[in-house]
């Protein structure tokens, strides 16, 4: 009768695994040693390429996010170039035409790009749009038909409403890179 001890079925079954996995088990000689380590630099180029397939296909994928993304950043960028132009004088309603093109655009963008917050950058456009002083305040101003607090209440309001617009354009733009990244 054979008698083993736990640690000694143990020990042996770790060795047993251990040449198996090595590839030195001489004692059934059906892999050589180099068919192992074969397997284990086959295994190793197939796990990097898988890595660098997964990461030129992610790369490939933000490239092209980011190209149709880019005529809105560009629009957006134009955007504040012109309320930047804006905010250093009182708006008429005439120095607002060329917002309202740009608004117009931003909109469409808006439809095409429903996950981005282009809809708080339409919201703050239209509350500038709603502030501009009137064409003639300075008749009107003259004549004392209009008082200057009323002037200046929008006045500050045009600046809120530009700095709020300025805000969320950032926040798309930034959103944007976030995605194209």
């Amino acid at each position: 009768m054979n008698h083993c001890s736990a640690s000694q079925l143990a020990e042996n079954a770790s060795s047993s695994c251990t040449r198996l996995i090595l590839g030195s088990d001489t004692s059934q000689g059906t892999f050589p040693s180099t068919w192992t380590w074969t397997a284990v630099i086959s295994l190793a180029a197939l796990i990097t390429s898988t890595y660098f397939s997964v990461y030129q296909i992610r790369k490939s994928k933000r490239a092209k996010q980011a190209k149709r993304f880019q005529p809105d950043y560009d629009l957006l960028d134009e955007t504040v170039v012109l309320l930047d132009k804006l905010a250093g004088t009182t708006a008429h309603k005439a120095d607002l035409s060329r917002l309202g093109e740009l608004l117009s655009r931003i909109k469409q963008a808006e439809r095409r790009f429903p996950d981005l917050p282009l809809g708080t950058v339409v919201a703050h456009i239209d509350a500038y749009r709603k502030t501009p002083l009137p064409d003639d305040f300075q008749r009107k101003l003259a004549n004392r038909r209009i008082l200057l607090d009323e002037l200046l209440d929008l006045s500050r309001q045009q600046g809120a409403a530009i700095a709020n617009a300025l805000a969320a354009i950032s926040a798309v733009q930034n959103e944007i890179d976030r995605r194209a990244n």
